[in-house]
């Protein structure tokens, strides 16, 4: 049961930003609270854009960010379990601590400018090193995420109620937060645990139907056993 919802994170993270979604409308009347919301909603369906559908995050991860040609999934130090923690750790730790502790303002800050860090990540750089038009999470990373940060900076925020320490805080955590989540070695040490493989469309996207040959096959099978 456990090892089967880790191999579905990304999906049941749809369901959960509905279920953000119906208390952020019906039960939240705070503006920052609502942005803090949106924003893991955003989030959520972000994840299922990575590694769902259209999917293909972790393929260009290796490529983009780690510098790696490796066409076999296998041996990229990435499964779902690996994924499922660095992400929803880091949704926990940026959006979801600073709605339980509303009075310390460097966590919304931070919670906020990551959402503007995404959309760098998304709009320039994964599109630059791949010479795209569209990187997995785009979608989601820019036009969501892109209107939420807008909205609460030019809406919501109260530039009179923080200090420069404010800033320098908020970006040592999400800086912090991201290498707790995408670059300890705890992160690395779950990626290499049997039994929670990536299938071919999580690792390859839309690219999954023209990758073949043994690196291929070999992902296939190893997800089939790990459902057994």
């Amino acid at each position: 049961m456990l090892k089967s919802l880790v191999n579905h994170w990304h999906e049941v993270s749809v369901f959960l930003a509905g279920a953000v979604a119906v208390c952020a409308i019906l039960l939240v009347e705070d503006p920052v609270q609502k942005c803090l919301l949106a924003a893991i909603v955003a989030m959520l369906l972000h994840f299922f854009e990575e590694f769902g559908f259209p999917g293909g995050f972790p393929h260009m991860g290796v490529k983009a960010l780690l510098g790696s040609d490796e066409p076999d999934s296998t041996k990229w130090h990435c499964n779902n379990l690996n994924s499922m923690f660095g992400n929803w750790t880091a949704l926990l730790l940026l959006y979801i601590v600073p709605l339980l502790l509303p009075g310390v303002r460097f966590l919304t800050l931070s919670a906020m400018m990551f959402l503007f860090a995404e959309v760098l990540m998304h709009l320039v750089l994964f599109n630059m090193r791949q010479k795209s038009l569209y990187n997995p999470g785009m979608v989601t990373g820019v036009v969501l995420m892109g209107a939420i940060g807008i909205y609460y900076f030019t809406s919501v925020f109260d530039a009179s109620a923080v200090v420069w320490w404010d800033w320098a805080l908020a970006v040592v955590w999400f800086v912090a937060v991201f290498v707790l989540c995408f670059r300890s070695p705890l992160y690395w040490k779950l990626g290499d645990k049997p039994g929670f493989p990536l299938t071919q469309q999580t690792a390859f996207g839309l690219a999954a139907r023209s990758v073949d040959g043994e690196a291929g096959r070999a992902s296939n099978i190893a997800f089939a056993e790990s459902r057994e």
